[in-house]
């Protein structure tokens, strides 16, 4: 008992001025530990047989994860008081102990030592002293290295013996040659499940545009209310249509699909779920605009302003024709119809697997129109343009709004609506003879939605109407009407 305290106030004294750091360069039997002594010049006991004294315990398996989890449990439980002893043969290695993070299953290194190797072998029967040995046969045991040093101690795996072997006798050469072992190769049983593939995709696109035009026309003023056949000819102008548009294409996708596939083990593989991008596009194909009865303007107008304009206009005979309709193509969809391969099911005798590549597939096209009527409040402007001399803060151009009329007119667009989708995907599926299938394609349902939100059609400068005067026109017309459409009959201020 008072060499082993001799021996710990020794480590407890050293260790601080050595530092571990420095025990590489060290010499293993100087360490201040019981079994780290030189060699004796007593006669060596032989040792041909291992486990009659065991000190930690036999080591079940020849590797370091076994050795760490049998010293580990060793002193976990401490077992025959061993945690104190394990923790001084560590320290004494430069670890702070058993649970020095630094130790792991890395720590022992599995070697066969071979026979006629001196040294010092531990007894936990002796009170964990150490015996000068010599071994009698070669045995498995662990290699264990003092902290950042090159010297180190053995750990027999038959009994967890501490073993040293002092540097004046080193380790003979072994003849153990390990035993060439050829690696089992465990091959996974596959087998045929049905797995489920469910598809889903979505996109939308939103745009406009406008388009404008410009077309001749006689703008005539008729009383429809006095069944006269006769009408006024304001003239024969050029009247701009603007026609505006916005639109908006949804697409969407989903299915679903069952393939036989293989797997590994018995359980049915989850449900795979893919999502498919969506591709879409509109195209405006045609488009047409009627104005009135499509050659002539015509402004139903009261009595009072027939009668108003008359002093100005001459009457001329009304022609009745029928305007022309707007007609759009007939809807036409498109889908395109991919070939689905039948899956062969796969019956009796050994599995075998093959990749096949499934593409999924789907696109729709839509060619369709849209006719939208409207009335439109249209006004009238006179404009007289005086030459001469002005005077004083007069302008040359004189106003006088005719009136505000309802005027028909029609807008139609044909267009072409298209929405994609294509995706691939490498299965691993059952063959009778492991050779990868042909590809399959999967058609894929794409469902469209299409609308035009903003369908619009107006005249001129914004629904408003130049016409010229000569000035005798005006002095006749400024009686009844002036700038503002207050007076010649019913109208809107503009």
């Amino acid at each position: 008992m008072k060499s082993k305290l001799i021996s710990v106030l020794t480590l407890a004294i050293l260790l601080p001025f050595v530092g571990i750091a420095q025990l590489r360069d060290l010499r293993c039997d100087i360490l201040p530990y019981s079994v780290f002594k030189g060699a004796s010049k007593k006669k060596p006991v032989e040792l041909k047989v291992l486990g009659t004294s065991p000190q930690f315990g036999e080591i079940p398996e020849h590797t370091g994860v076994s050795a760490y989890e049998h010293m580990k449990a060793i002193y976990s439980q401490n077992t025959k008081n061993s945690r104190v002893e394990i923790d001084k043969l560590f320290k004494a290695l430069g670890y702070k102990g058993f649970s020095d993070p630094a130790i792991s299953s890395s720590t022992f290194i599995p070697e066969i030592i071979p026979a006629g190797t001196y040294g010092w072998m531990g007894a936990y029967a002796r009170g964990h002293k150490y015996a000068w040995s010599v071994l009698g046969n070669e045995f498995p045991t662990f290699k264990v290295y003092a902290k950042g040093s090159q010297c180190f101690i053995y750990i027999m795996k038959k009994c967890g013996n501490a073993f040293y072997v002092p540097s004046k006798y080193p380790v003979p050469v072994s003849s153990y040659v390990p035993p060439v072992t050829t690696p089992v190769v465990v091959t996974p049983v596959m087998v045929c499940k049905t797995q489920t593939i469910n598809i889903t995709g979505s996109g939308q696109v939103s745009s406009g545009d406008v388009m404008t035009t410009s077309k001749t026309m006689e703008i005539v003023a008729v009383n429809t209310a006095s069944g006269s056949t006769k009408g006024l000819l304001l003239g024969s102008y050029p009247v701009s249509v603007r026609s505006t548009y916005d639109f908006n294409v949804k697409g969407e996708t989903q299915f679903s699909k069952t393939v036989e596939v293989c797997t590994e083990g018995n359980s049915a593989p989850a449900a795979m779920n893919l999502s498919l991008p969506m591709n879409l596009n509109y195209k405006i194909t045609k488009n047409d605009v009627l104005v009135g009865d499509g050659e002539k303007l015509y402004l139903n107008v009261t009595e009072d302003q027939f009668k108003a304009l008359s002093k100005a206009y001459k009457a001329v005979n009304v022609t009745t024709t029928a305007a022309p309709n707007l007609e759009v193509a007939s809807k036409k969809v498109t889908s395109s119809t991919a070939t689905e391969s039948a899956s062969t099911s796969f019956g009796g005798g050994e599995t075998k697997c093959a990749d096949q590549k499934i593409n999924f597939l789907g696109k729709t096209e839509i060619k369709d129109g849209s006719v939208k009527s409207a009335t439109n409040d249209v006004t009238i402007i006179g404009v007289y343009k005086k030459t001469g001399k002005l005077d004083k803060g007069e302008t040359p151009e004189k106003y006088l709004c005719l009136g505000s009329f309802q005027v028909p007119v029609k807008s139609a667009y044909e267009f072409t609506t298209s929405g994609g989708s294509d995706l691939s995907k490498i299965l691993s599926v059952c063959t009778k003879d492991g050779v990868a299938p042909a590809d399959q394609n999967i058609n894929v349902p794409v469902k469209m939605t299409y609308n035009f939100t903003k369908q619009d059609v107006s005249l001129g400068d914004y629904n408003k109407l130049y016409v010229s005067l000569t000035e005798k026109q005006y002095k006749a017309l400024s009686k009844n009407y002036n700038r503002c459409c207050t007076e010649g009959g019913e109208g809107k201020c503009k």
